[in-house]
């Protein structure tokens, strides 16, 4: 009965179907959202146009060596003399209705395009990272008056608040500590960091780092917030795909052009959230499929199958779109904006340990951006543990709390990170333990109902073992049948990974 079920409801899906978009490894948009993605094009220019470092020899602190390696770049001062970072804006786009844009000025500087844009064409507009924050305290879905604003997200309030107690705004705190970075000075009205005291590779580290955890992350949990608002408003076009619009730019501005048509696992040069949790994943050993650390983890990541599993979950809930899916669409808002945070996490873990003995400017500004992604967060569940990283991270303090206890802290927060349905997914286990290659270095926490789960979980398979065989029977006969078009193949990835996801705990 089960098989026939199964078979019912996946021939359903496939007549559905219709693949007309280039996957963001393993999401199959319904909607345009190429140009959305472009953003990771304008971050990889950043990158390029920050010049170059001067690696280990650049300590915290330190003074450029001498103005020559000041001007070629490799100076550990930033001062903002070391490189042609403009206090104005020196490029302007004009858009046409062909999504061809016209340059006035020069845009090939990194602050200009972190300004002003260059890839990413937004209607008669260019889109820019920097308005993502900038425009923070005014951004809605309309004038519709049950709909949740941009700064009323759980997750970005929560965000918001927390800054706003460093003397930073409260609205457009990432779009201040990105200008600080490029401009060498201090953050607002926090005097607990200069960047023009840090070393020219910190500062690096906090742009190109920054850019995507402070300030497209919160785009990112915007656009689904903005889909749910549509749903609850019943302002979408029943069955209609222009229907998932918002959520298919949220997964754009997770994902980012540079994965476009890749499979799962197998980006290397993706520059957003996805590439990162990757990325992570082998540092942590905590890549999907990984059992035993033999060699380099490599492949996808646990949380990003996790991720797109709610992801093309929340697709057809936003394709559907009746008053009854709205509330299950919020859920999965919060369980990604959640979820997402492990990389987070993870970098910060990474970059304490770096740090623990010796800080180079470059160590230090990763572990900036990373713990300043988590702060908020932290510091709801445990203001003195966040109060201990702060200090690290902000005021570069090494010698009041130890390595230990900071990371202790951190952990003994896990289980509530994040807000609304969100909570509750992060645990030991989805962070892992820290590896070089395949040497542990530092061994991560223990969740206290591990062994239960476990427990649990062999139940489970013992019981699930014979319906999932019928199961599987009935998704190979259907498989085989579709794959005798191979314009299809695609859609089968996607719901093979739907049918395996991350386990009903994830779904609302």
């Amino acid at each position: 009965m089960l098989a026939i079920v199964l078979l019912a409801l996946l021939c359903a899906q496939f007549q559905a179907a219709h693949a007309t978009f280039q996957y963001f490894a393993g999401y199959e948009p319904l909607t345009n959202v190429t140009r959305h993605s472009l953003i990771d094009l304008d971050l990889k220019d950043i990158i390029a146009g920050l010049g170059g470092t001067c690696g280990d020899t650049c300590t915290l602190n330190a003074a450029c060596p001498s103005s020559s390696d000041a001007a070629k770049g490799t100076g550990c001062g930033y001062d903002g003399t070391t490189m042609s970072f403009p206090n104005g804006v020196d490029c302007n786009w004009s858009v046409d209705g062909n999504y061809v844009g016209t340059l006035t000025g020069n845009c090939d500087n990194a602050y200009d395009i972190w300004t002003s844009g260059k890839h990413s064409f937004k209607d008669d507009e260019m889109r820019y990272i920097r308005k993502f924050a900038s425009g923070a305290d005014t951004k809605s879905s309309g004038t519709r008056t049950n709909d949740v604003d941009y700064k009323d997200n759980d997750h970005i309030k929560l965000m918001n608040a927390y800054w706003a107690t460093k003397g930073l705004n409260q609205y457009t705190w990432g779009e201040e500590m990105i200008e600080a970075a490029f401009k060498g000075t201090q953050v607002g009205s926090n005097t607990d960091l200069d960047f023009s005291t840090v070393g020219r590779d910190f500062r690096k580290e906090a742009i190109q780092k920054g850019i995507v955890y402070l300030n497209i992350y919160q785009y990112m949990i915007w656009e689904m917030q903005d889909q749910v608002n549509d749903c609850k408003a019943q302002t979408l076009s029943q069955n209609d795909d222009a229907s998932v619009k918002a959520w298919d730019e949220a997964v754009a501005f997770y994902s980012g052009s540079l994965v476009r048509g890749e499979e799962y696992g197998t980006s290397t040069t993706g520059k957003l959230q996805y590439a990162l949790a990757d990325k992570r994943c082998r540092n942590f050993n905590t890549c999907a499929g990984k059992l035993v650390l033999t060699t380099p983890p490599s492949g996808m990541s646990t949380v990003n199958q996790e991720i797109y599993a709610l992801f093309n979950e929340g697709k057809k809930l936003a394709r559907t779109g009746t008053t009854a899916d709205c509330p299950k669409l919020d859920v999965l808002m919060d369980k990604i904006a959640t979820l997402s945070l492990i990389p987070f996490v993870q970098g910060t873990m990474r970059y304490l340990y770096k740090t623990k003995d010796s800080a180079s400017a470059k160590e230090a500004g990763e572990l900036w951006a990373f713990a300043s992604a988590i702060l908020p967060f932290v510091h709801e569940v445990d203001p003195t543990a966040a109060e201990k990283l702060y200090k690290r991270a902000w005021k570069h303090d090494f010698t009041s709390d130890t390595y230990e206890t900071i990371k202790t802290g951190i952990e003994g927060t896990l289980t509530n990170l994040g807000a609304g349905s969100g909570k509750g997914l992060i645990t030991c286990e989805s962070i892992g333990d820290l590896y070089t290659g395949t040497t542990l270095d530092s061994a991560g926490c223990t969740s206290p109902s591990s062994s239960s789960k476990n427990n649990d979980t062999a139940l489970g398979l013992g019981i699930g073992i014979p319906l999932g065989a019928i199961a599987i029977t009935a998704l190979v006969f259907v498989v085989l049948l579709w794959r005798k078009s191979s314009a299809n193949s695609k859609r089968v990835e996607e719901l093979t990974m739907q049918l395996r996801g991350p386990g009903k705990d994830f779904y609302p």
